[in-house]
């Protein structure tokens, strides 16, 4: 059977399969800002945030209608507000299949329609070097790094911080 790729804004209808993501993502103990597994309550305020925020934009990326990744970039405020903040997480089983780039691409351009940012930035465990790769054959650059700029599992580890400018 044909995968039926589809990547769209996330919809509260999409909680079950969001929770259940973001929760394969906690059991692997991918590098994200989340390390504890979610509740139902939990992942429900947290996409109703997202459907409705304002001045950020999130995309799902669906394959065969359960949410396998998310991308979103959240942009900067006052003296900021020029910089968009991108973030992404894909489940194991949808990475290695070029749909990371895929979600990159399209939440970056929906991004530059909606919101104009000059600067698209980013930050990575520096120990992640299949995503730093990927951000660097997207256009991002390393622009700094942050030594203990982020905690995995109670340790502090080291962060790049990456920006791709746009013209």
């Amino acid at each position: 059977m044909k995968e039926k790729i589809l990547i769209r804004p996330p919809k509260m209808s999409d909680l079950d399969s969001s929770l259940k993501m973001i929760n394969s993502l906690v059991e692997e103990r991918a590098m994200l800002t989340i390390q504890k597994k979610q509740t139902l309550k939990e992942e429900r305020k947290y996409l109703k945030g997202i459907v409705e925020s304002k001045n950020s934009l999130h995309l799902s990326l669906i394959i065969n209608e359960e949410v396998v990744g998310s991308s979103r970039i959240a942009m900067g405020t006052g003296t900021k507000s020029h910089i968009g903040e991108l973030g992404i997480s894909l489940r194991k089983d949808a990475r290695g299949k070029g749909l990371g780039e895929k979600l990159i691409k399209e939440v970056i351009n929906k991004a530059i329609k909606k919101f104009k940012p000059k600067i698209i930035a980013l930050d990575v465990y520096t120990k992640n070097k299949i995503a730093q790769s990927l951000y660097k054959k997207m256009g991002f650059q390393k622009v700094g790094t942050i030594k203990g700029g982020t905690q995995y599992y109670g340790k502090y580890e080291d962060i790049i911080i990456m920006a791709k400018y746009i013209d």
